[in-house]
Formats: structure tokens, C-alpha cells, sequence
């Protein structure tokens, strides 16, 4: 039951996790914790089963969830209290104060409640007209089928809501009302009706639409305007097609060329550009139209292209090239008038003016496709031949090809003239002024691009950036001179004169005649003056398309405006829980005592934080035990009785992982020297010599046992190999060693080779050890005439396997019982393999038959 005063708050709080916090607060007040509704993305949450919640003395609290939920989702808490009256009262009897309270604060509880769903419900302006609103109740019919695809809007009166069909103009551009035909005939597809030339949307070129919209009204004069936009002949407009009741299902075209009148209907031309969703016949669809704006006026002259290679007057107003192959074009011959009859031979005569090396550069794109151009510069004397001029070019970039009868926009930028101590050149002289192009770009400076990455100059005239993924470049390497050749070294170094924390300026890319080609960065470092070439530390903000080797690019700066000074004007102030908050000018800041910590207004702008005592509950300012820790200046250090040997041993050693296997060589260990605790490796501690297993094997009626070059190695002079329990598949054979130096391709033989037995008691000396023929070293055997199911054990070893000597020394012992021990042998056994060479490769097998059974074992002498 309530105990408290109720505050003014919204009953509803939201937050969006981030996957660590666990509790969230909620400053509205509550009972109980039955009283809250908790909704975690658009589920509603379980009280116990998903979490808890803590209630402070004020009725205020958190939810609690036992894990993070992860990140990103929206948690809704909101108050739930239930609608009922929870206390009685009867005529004269006595009540309490307390009982008064709590139904008065349930009472408020409750409203604000309601003021909160209140207030995302849809509700009339408080200014409304009138002393009685109009009335917003939800038209409904009881037969369901009525309100089928039907939308609410207001009557005709204006003052009430009513059932209205879903077929509403759509805005945007001129539109009718039309029925989808899926038949593809070229004909009068029928009144109020239009239909495209093919069923596939995305392969349809001409749309069929009759004179007469759905509702009978003739629009053909409407359509007929279509194409009325004659200076942008590849896109007039766009035609969109809707279906009438779905937002999602539409056909989007581009109108190219002019209508067709036919009878009864218009015949419109369409370039495919995007759809969704499916049409289906006789579906109600709105048909809009947006013309597009006439084409701008082309800078430069304009021209026809001739696709003709010879030297020779093109025709009037035509250009053509000297080759088919705009990469080999040295020359282009230009009539003397443009396609609009203007005599240009005055003009076109100075465009070999400069006494630079590169006299200008000549841009030459089409008009209706500006995808399509070529770029050259001019680079030697212009001949004025007869009706014609020829110009000396050197191709730099171009993408398609033009075709006969094109229209082309024939643009010169002149170089300027090179001075004779590189200072700057007369001006050229300075053409009309033309009017502006639809796809102008802005060449602040024209240069090359090259696609190298490399921290180098990049050549004259161009720009190279430090990676090939636009979004990854961080530096821009920039010739000291531009296509012009002119030098432009103080103005690319002047980039960062500006002194601006997020950005000293801002460079702009573009493509030379494809201004949807670019990459937009900002200058966020220092320039370096490299040699011949300047680097510019940039940051990628923006980019489209892509960059080939040799295109060419406008290059654009723009300073930035300098760190500035002043007031403040507002920042957000943000903590790890509750709301954000703007702090303006002239607002207070109040710094709120946290857990452990005390804050004290004192002097004028001052505020004193300070640091409580920390207890086991309180998180505060710890203090050192002087038995244990000294504290000089700031720094604490433990005394040398500090810790314990008991602590440390329980702590640091007795805690720590158990090593599995042995150390690395470069593991350390702690050692004492002289008192002093020192660090030392592994390998300087380990020692030498002794035995590493490398290999154990269990046998189980197999042909051999191989150590190839992956196990007898250069780590190893010396192998041993043991084995126990061997029981051969044949009696009366022998166990047996190969060895090469070839990996297993070939085996050496064994000289000098002895063995010496005892049989039962009666020895047998001076037997050879080898087997000449098989080239291997014998191991054991099973006599004959011995009992079978014998076990053979014993041990081989090899020495001077890694060592450059002539000779490698084996000897070995092995022992043999038959079964139950009724008869056996021991023997001692050595021989010598002559070679020079490093052994790579063991082979065990038997002298006939599988080897049945037992266990071997391959050691490598550690080396010391």
C-alpha cells in the first residue's frame, strides 16, 4: 500500500539495450511489482520467469534481468495497474487516514495511467472549432465483406469519419486511371484500358493506352504530350504505373522519341527502368507522367561525327578522326563551320597558340549520351588545309565509340605559355562565354588519374591515390604540375593552412564527362612535400562509380572555416543509464553525489568532489595497512614481510595452471640471484642429452613400421628404438632395420656386422647381423625348431645419424621366450653402415610375414 506522495511523471519508460546492462529504473511509482507491464522488442515479458523487480521506499524501482538481453532490441516498461477498487467502506464505520491515502494515490495511479494511453491515441486539437467536437468514432460495417479494401477518411461534410474506397488519385506528376490488359497485341487494347508490347515488364518497349481513361474521359491530348519535350530526346520523361489498391507493385519507364496517334490509341516508346511486384488483367492501375526538363545549352561548338579515317574535308558541320581506334588517333580534322554554320576557323586557329609542350586539351562528348566521349591533347601545329583544319592530338582517355551522324560537343582548353623561369604565361585569349551545360563539372584543376598505389610521383600532370578501394584512401599523391603542365605545388600545399580539428578542407574528384563519377574526401593531416609531388593526408567521406587508368579528372579544394571561439552554444550531456540532457548557455550543471563519492558547492565556479572511506557495502577511497605497504609520493610498494610465503604459495604458484607437456625453449621461470628474482629461459636451464620419445607405436598384423624424414630429423645424432611383447605372424623369422638417406627410396647396406646368442644356455657367437640382400639390419629372430606364440623384446640404436662421417654405428640387444618359457634366447648384436650421408628414413618389418603384435617405441637423444 502506498505510503508516499505521488510524483507528476509519464508511467511508461523506454530503453535500448546494449547487451550489458541488466537492470533498467523507472521513476514512476508502483505498489507492487505485479503492477508493471514489461515488453522487450514486441513481446511482453513474464514476471519471474524473465525478470524481477526491486521497489524503493519511494514506489520507484528497476527491472532486473538476470542475463543482458542483447543489443539493439526496445524495452517497454509501463504501468499495469488493475482496473479495481481495492478497500470498502461502510456507513459508520471507521476508516483510517492511511486507508484514504492509499485509495487516493491508487486514484492518481490509475489516471495517470489512462493520461498516458491517452496520449498515443488519435485526438482532436484543443483549438478545435466548436463547443461540441466533431465526432472521430471508427466507421465499422457488421458485414465484413463492406469494409473490404476500404480506407477511413472524413465524410463529405467534412465533420465525420466514413468507409471511402481505396482507388484515391495518387499524388505526384499528372495521372489517370486505367485497367491492366495482359494481352500484347499492337491495337486499341479497349476503352480504359493499356497494355504493354510483351508480358516480361522488364523487356517491354511500347505501352498501348487508350484515348479513354476508367472513368470514359478522353486524355488522349494528355499522352499525346508525352514526347512534348523535344531537346532531351533519350528521356522526355517518366511514365510510372501503379496498381490502384498496393503501394508495392509498380513499373517505372523512361519515354524516348516521339508518340505515335494510332486509332483509338497512343503508341508511347519506353526505355525499362525498374518494377516490383506482379500485375494481373484487368487490375486497376494509375498511369503518371513527369516530363523531364529540355536539354541545357552545350558548351564548346557543336558538330556532327563522321566516321570516315581520311584526310579530307568531313562535310559541313562534321568532324571526323584519322583512325577507327581512338587510342592511335593523331589526327582530327575539323570543317571550318560548326554544325550551326558558324565559321569557327578564326578560333580553332589559336588552339595551337601555347609554347608549351601540350598546347591544350580538346573534350569531345555526345550530346545525348554523355557516357560516350573522347579526350585528347593537342600537341603540335594546326594546318589549315582547304575547308578544313587538321589538329595535331595525342589521345588521353575515352569510353565508347561515336557513330556516324552523332551529335558531339567539341570543347578546347587552351594551356598556358611556358615561361622562359617557369613564372606564369600570358593569358589566352578568352572565348565567348557559353551558355551553361547540363553536366558541367567544376575543374578547379584538370589532371590524369593513375591507378599505381605506390608512395611515389605519380607523372606529370596526374594524381594517384594510396589504395584501390576509393573507401580506403588515406593519401592523395598529386604532381607537382597539372595536365596543363602549369605548376600548382603552392596551391596543393596550401590545403592544410586552415586550422580545423575535424576537417582542413575538402577534395572533390570527378570524372571528366561523367560527373557521377567521383570521390569526395577530407584533408586531415599535414602536407608532405614530397619530391616532385605532393602528399595529402586525406579521410574517404563520399564516392561513386570508379576510376580507370588515364581518365581525366577536375580536381577540387574548398578551404574550411577555422576552429571558432565564443560562447557555448549547447552539448549533450550523457550518462551509462537514464535520459540525455542538453546543456545550453546560461543552464546549470548540478554534479550528483554517486556511491563513495560527496560533492560540495564552495567557491564561485567550484564544485568539490570527494572521495568517502570504502567499506565492504560502499565503494570508496581505500587506506594501506603499514604492516604491509609503504607509501612514499604516491607510490605504494609492499614491505618485504608484506606477503607471506603461505599467500604466495596459495596465490601465485599453488593457483596457476599445471603445465601439460614441457616447456617451450623460450618459457620462463623465476630464479633467485644472489637475492635478487631474475627471469631466465627455458632452453638455458633444460640441459641435454637426454632421451625424447618421438614416436610410439602399437602393432596390430601390419606389413612394416615407417619413421620417415618428418621424425628423423636434424634435431637427433642419435635414435634408439625399443620394442616389447613383438610376436612375429611366421615363425622361425627375423625382425628386422632398414635405413636411407633418400627418405624410403633406397637402403643402405651394413658391414662388419656381428651377433652374439645363447640358446637355452648354449651360446652361438660370432653370427652375422645382416641381411646382404634385403640391405638391413637384423633385430631379432625366432629360431627354428622353437616354440611358437614366442614374444621378442628388446632395444636398437643408431648413432651418427646427423653427422658427416663415413661410417654409422648400430648395436642393440633383444631377448625370446616361447611360451610359458620353455625355450629362449638372448642376444647382443652391432654392425656398420657405411655412408657419409644424413639418414632420414627407419623401416621395420619382419623377414616374412606381418608383424602381429607388440609395442615400439622411437627415442631421439636430446642433443646437448
Amino acid at each position: 500500500m502506498a505510503t508516499f506522495d505521488i510524483n507528476d511523471t509519464n508511467r511508461r519508460v523506454q530503453y535500448t539495450t546494449n547487451g550489458s546492462t541488466t537492470s533498467f529504473a523507472f521513476s514512476f511509482q508502483i505498489n507492487a511489482d505485479s503492477e508493471l507491464k514489461v515488453i522487450l522488442g514486441e513481446t511482453t515479458q513474464s514476471l519471474s520467469s524473465d525478470y524481477t523487480v526491486t521497489i524503493a521506499s519511494n514506489g520507484t524501482g528497476t527491472v532486473n534481468y538476470s542475463s543482458a538481453p542483447t543489443t539493439g532490441q526496445k524495452l517497454t516498461i509501463l504501468a499495469n495497474k488493475p482496473l479495481s477498487r481495492e478497500s470498502a467502506y461502510s456507513t459508520g464505520a471507521s476508516f483510517t487516514a492511511a486507508s484514504l491515502e492509499t485509495d487516493f494515490d491508487n486514484t492518481i495511479m490509475v489516471l495517470q495511467q489512462f493520461e498516458e494511453k491517452i496520449d498515443r491515441t488519435l485526438q482532436l486539437p484543443e483549438f478545435v472549432t466548436g463547443s461540441t467536437p466533431p465526432s472521430l468514432i471508427v466507421p465499422y460495417n457488421d458485414t465484413s465483406s463492406n469494409n473490404a479494401n476500404k480506407i477511413i477518411g472524413y465524410d463529405t461534410a467534412g465533420t465525420g469519419l466514413t468507409l471511402i474506397d481505396k482507388d484515391i488519385q495518387p499524388k505526384g506528376g499528372d495521372s489517370a486511371l486505367f485497367k491492366y490488359s495482359t494481352t500484347t497485341t499492337d491495337s486499341d487494347p479497349g476503352s480504359g484500358l493499356i497494355r504493354l508490347n510483351n508480358t516480361t515488364i522488364a523487356s517491354a518497349t511500347i505501352a498501348y493506352i487508350d484515348d479513354n481513361d476508367f472513368y470514359g474521359t478522353d486524355v488522349s491530348a494528355w499522352i499525346q504530350s508525352f514526347d512534348d519535350v523535344t531537346g532531351n530526346d533519350t528521356n522526355r520523361g517518366r511514365v510510372r504505373i501503379s496498381k490502384a489498391d498496393s503501394l508495392n507493385t509498380w513499373m517505372v519507364f523512361r519515354v524516348t522519341g516521339a508518340v505515335v496517334d494510332a486509332s483509338g490509341y497512343t503508341k508511347v516508346n519506353l526505355v525499362y527502368i525498374d518494377n516490383a511486384g506482379t500485375f494481373a488483367n484487368n487490375d486497376k492501375v494509375f498511369v503518371s507522367f513527369v516530363a523531364s526538363g529540355e536539354d541545357g545549352a552545350i558548351p564548346g561548338y557543336r558538330y556532327t561525327f563522321d566516321s570516315g579515317t581520311s584526310d579530307a574535308d568531313p562535310g559541313a558541320g562534321e568532324i571526323s578522326f584519322n583512325n577507327g581506334t581512338y587510342a592511335s588517333v593523331t589526327e582530327i580534322y575539323l570543317d571550318d563551320a560548326n554544325a550551326d554554320g558558324v565559321d569557327i576557323t578564326a578560333d580553332a586557329l589559336t588552339w595551337d597558340d601555347s609554347t608549351s609542350t601540350i598546347k591544350g586539351f580538346l573534350m569531345i562528348y555526345d550530346i545525348n549520351d554523355r557516357s560516350t566521349y573522347a579526350r585528347f591533347k593537342i600537341t603540335g601545329s594546326t594546318t589549315d588545309a582547304s575547308g578544313y583544319l587538321k589538329l595535331a592530338v595525342a589521345h588521353l582517355n575515352s569510353n565508347n565509340t561515336f557513330s556516324a551522324a552523332d551529335e558531339l560537343s567539341v570543347h578546347f582548353t587552351p594551356s598556358g605559355s611556358k615561361g622562359d623561369t617557369g613564372s606564369t604565361g600570358s593569358q589566352g585569349i578568352q572565348g565567348n562565354t557559353g551558355s551553361t551545360g547540363a553536366l558541367g563539372a567544376n575543374p578547379q584543376l584538370s589532371m590524369t588519374f593513375n591507378n599505381s598505389t605506390s608512395d611515389a610521383d605519380p607523372g606529370a600532370g596526374k594524381i594517384a591515390f594510396n589504395n584501390g578501394t576509393l573507401s580506403s584512401v588515406s593519401v592523395l599523391f598529386i604532381d607537382d604540375a597539372d595536365d596543363a603542365g602549369a605548376d600548382i605545388t603552392t596551391f596543393v600545399q596550401s590545403f592544410d593552412d586552415v586550422t580545423n580539428a575535424v576537417a582542413r578542407g575538402i577534395v572533390t574528384i570527378t570524372k571528366e564527362g561523367t560527373p557521377a563519377t567521383y570521390a569526395t574526401f577530407k584533408v586531415t593531416g599535414s602536407i608532405t612535400d614530397a619530391s616532385g609531388y605532393t602528399k595529402v593526408a586525406v579521410t574517404h567521406l563520399t564516392s561513386s562509380g570508379s576510376f580507370s587508368n588515364l581518365d581525366g579528372v577536375s580536381v577540387h579544394f574548398s578551404y574550411s572555416g577555422a576552429d571558432g571561439t565564443g560562447d557555448m552554444t549547447s552539448f549533450t550531456l550523457a550518462g551509462t543509464s537514464g535520459s540525455n540532457q542538453t546543456i545550453t548557455n546560461g543552464n546549470t550543471l548540478t554534479i550528483a553525489a554517486g556511491e563513495g563519492i560527496t560533492t560540495t558547492g564552495g567557491a564561485t565556479d567550484t564544485v568539490t568532489i570527494a572521495g568517502e572511506d570504502a567499506t565492504v557495502s560502499n565503494k570508496g577511497i581505500a587506506s594501506f595497512a603499514t604492516a604491509n605497504f609503504a607509501v612514499s609520493s604516491g607510490a605504494v610498494s609492499i614491505k618485504d614481510a608484506g606477503v607471506t610465503g603461505a599467500k604466495f604459495n596459495a596465490d601465485v604458484i599453488s593457483a596457476q595452471t599445471e603445465l601439460a607437456a614441457e616447456p617451450a625453449d623460450t618459457d620462463e621461470f623465476l630464479v633467485s640471484d644472489a637475492g635478487v628474482l631474475k627471469r631466465i629461459d627455458y632452453s638455458l636451464i633444460k640441459g641435454g642429452g637426454g632421451l625424447k620419445l618421438l614416436n610410439a607405436t602399437t602393432v596390430d598384423n601390419v606389413a612394416s613400421i615407417v619413421y620417415n624424414n618428418t621424425l628423423i630429423t636434424s634435431a637427433h645424432d642419435v635414435y634408439k628404438i625399443v620394442y616389447s611383447n613383438y610376436v612375429p605372424i611366421t615363425n622361425n623369422t627375423t625382425l628386422r632395420l632398414q635405413v636411407s638417406t633418400d627418405n624410403g627410396s633406397n637402403f643402405l647396406g651394413a658391414t662388419n656386422a656381428r651377433r652374439y646368442n645363447q640358446i637355452n644356455g648354449t651360446n652361438h657367437a660370432n653370427q652375422n647381423s645382416v641381411d646382404a640382400g634385403t640391405n638391413s639390419i637384423l633385430m631379432g629372430l625366432a629360431l627354428s625348431g622353437t616354440p611358437a606364440n614366442g614374444v621378442i623384446s628388446g632395444e636398437l640404436t643408431v648413432a651418427g645419424v646427423n653427422n658427416a662421417v663415413s661410417y654409422k654405428h648400430c648395436w642393440g640387444k633383444a631377448v625370446f621366450n616361447a611360451a610359458g618359457g620353455t625355450a629362449y634366447y638372448w642376444q647382443d648384436n652391432a654392425s656398420i653402415i657405411s655412408s657419409a650421408s644424413n639418414i632420414d628414413y627407419f623401416k621395420i618389418s619382419s623377414s616374412s610375414g606381418n608383424l602381429e603384435s607388440g609395442i615400439f617405441l622411437l627415442y631421439g637423444y636430446v642433443k646437448s
